[in-house]
């Protein structure tokens, strides 16, 4: 959970819930609604217990800007640890789902294929909403299934109503998580009567009034400044539906790229093979299981932003009708063969095999969070060479950026394309800067390098040194998911050495003076 330490964007996005719960320690609302407020709550009420220790032994933090100046390594390992947590704790909240609608066999089976979900696994290194909403959806899954199978009484329902707003303000799109519960009110599972209208209808209304008052619990300000909160849920929905970098529709590239390599091609062709045979073999099953990720994914792929992480509630989903598959088939193997055993160690076999692709990536991904970032590694080597100081010019995005400290010995010059020349603080600067860092990487859109810098570079500047993420014989090996600034692969992650971008240090030709 430390990779990128001490670089504080070496996850995107995670910098802006850390800012934003430090800011709800003082003002209560967050002026934030990009995001559900829930998991800024959480991690702000994890930084109070924080500070509170920390002046309990004499420590001096009364501010968000001393917190941020004195924690901040520590900050972000805080919303990391909860993410990973309700990663974790998804595993028996899956197993808890299965085994309410089937046997344990099945149940034992999807949580051990969600323990080694790639996406799953990946995600939940990350201090941000995505794993927690597909915590909380998981559970919502669960008491959705304890109404279908042990009957809607009304505080099951409320639990599961609580459950489901909880996830939609974690995560605005695990309100689908409301599906579920709805149809197992509706449609009963084993063998229970259908209800009467009347009492579907009451079971309903107190459904979507347990969730939206848990929403509101997690997002109270939704109501409290609802223009504010209006205004940014309309921003959310017209960037989904709008794009974000590479423009293209969420259907195909899902299933091509996100689910591919997020859960491996055998899993995939698993969980498709298991739902088919769920929705013949037990239809009513069948709907209570389908119900949240087909509405999901046809949502989340309407639009042209296509970040993986979005389909993380999905996977949990995936991993289940995978299970269903693996028992069916197993017991197909068993009548076949009639051997003591036989259908337990296909099971294993299944595993195995469906499973390695997947288990492969987590593993490689978790050793690649191991090794220091190349951005570190070059913030730490600019320090050593010039600890006196050296203005410079990074090419890039900023979240690929080294960052030096401290930051004022090391003044930072951007390039105005329109003037042609370097600028500081947004005023021409005197003279060019004394170091250019260029940043290559696959993940083309956040590394981009002008050609008036390249030709720059290469008239006026000598190459120091060169920090390797990803070899060049290799890039083309090497996939991202293109949307977000995230520096580490999505596929092929064998090939590379650290996370980060490919980082060029070049310094102007004649001395910098230290």
């Amino acid at each position: 959970m430390r990779f990128g330490f001490p670089h504080p964007v070496a996850r995107p996005d995670q910098e802006v819930l850390v800012d934003a719960a430090l800011g709800v320690l003082r003002d209560p609302n967050p002026h934030f609604f990009d995001w559900p407020s829930a998991f800024i709550y959480a991690t702000g009420a994890s930084y109070a217990a924080l500070f509170a220790v920390e002046r309990a032994v004499g420590g001096a933090v009364r501010h968000a800007a001393v917190a941020k100046a004195s924690f901040e390594p520590v900050l972000h390992l805080i919303p990391r640890a909860l993410s990973a947590a309700a990663g974790v704790l998804t595993i028996p909240a899956l197993y808890g789902a299965a085994r309410e609608l089937f046997s344990r066999r099945i149940a034992v089976v999807a949580a051990a294929f969600l323990a080694v979900a790639f996406l799953h696994v990946r995600d939940s290194h990350f201090g941000v909403t995505d794993v927690p909403a597909a915590f909380l959806t998981v559970c919502a899954f669960w008491a959705a299934l304890r109404c279908a199978t042990e009957g809607a009484r009304d505080a099951r329902v409320a639990l599961a109503g609580a459950l489901c707003g909880l996830a939609a303000s974690t995560k605005y799109n695990a309100a689908v998580a409301l599906l579920p519960a709805m149809a197992a009110i509706v449609q009963p599972a084993g063998g229970r009567p259908a209800p009467s209208i009347g009492s579907a209808a009451r079971s309903l209304a107190l459904l979507l009034v347990c969730a939206a008052l848990a929403f509101l619990v997690g997002t109270p300000y939704a109501v409290l400044d609802h223009q504010t909160f209006l205004a940014a849920v309309a921003a959310v929905r017209s960037h989904l539906a709008g794009g974000h970098v590479i423009m293209t529709r969420g259907w195909p590239y899902h299933a091509t790229f996100t689910l591919r390599y997020g859960v491996g091609i055998p899993l995939m062709i698993a969980a498709c093979a298991g739902a088919c045979w769920l929705v013949v073999e037990r239809p009513r099953a069948a709907l209570l299981v389908l119900v949240f990720p087909i509405p999901y994914y046809l949502y989340l792929g309407s639009g042209h932003t296509v970040f993986v992480r979005y389909l993380v509630p999905m996977v949990p989903f995936v991993c289940l009708t995978a299970a269903f598959f693996v028992d069916r088939a197993a017991l197909v193997v068993a009548e076949r063969f009639s051997a003591r055993g036989a259908r337990d160690a296909a099971i294993v076999v299944l595993v195995s095999i469906l499973g390695a692709q997947t288990l492969r990536a987590s593993l490689l991904f978790d050793r690649l969070m191991r090794v220091e970032d190349a951005r570190v590694v070059g913030a730490d080597w600019i320090v050593s060479r010039f600890p006196s100081g050296a203005s410079m010019f990074q090419s890039g995005f900023g979240a690929g950026h080294v960052q030096p400290t401290p930051r004022g010995l090391y003044p930072q010059y951007t390039f105005n394309k329109r003037a042609d020349r370097f600028e500081l603080d947004r005023r021409a600067a005197t003279d060019l800067p004394d170091l250019v860092v260029l940043l290559e990487s696959p993940l083309g859109p956040y590394s981009i390098v002008p050609s008036r810098i390249a030709s720059l570079v290469a008239e006026r500047y000598v190459l120091l040194t060169t920090i390797d993420s990803v070899p060049a014989d290799r890039a083309a090996d090497v996939l991202y998911d293109r949307e977000d600034a995230f520096f580490a692969p999505y596929a092929g992650i064998e090939h590379a050495i650290r996370p980060g971008p490919n980082v060029r240090i070049f310094q102007r030709r004649g001395e910098v003076k230290n």
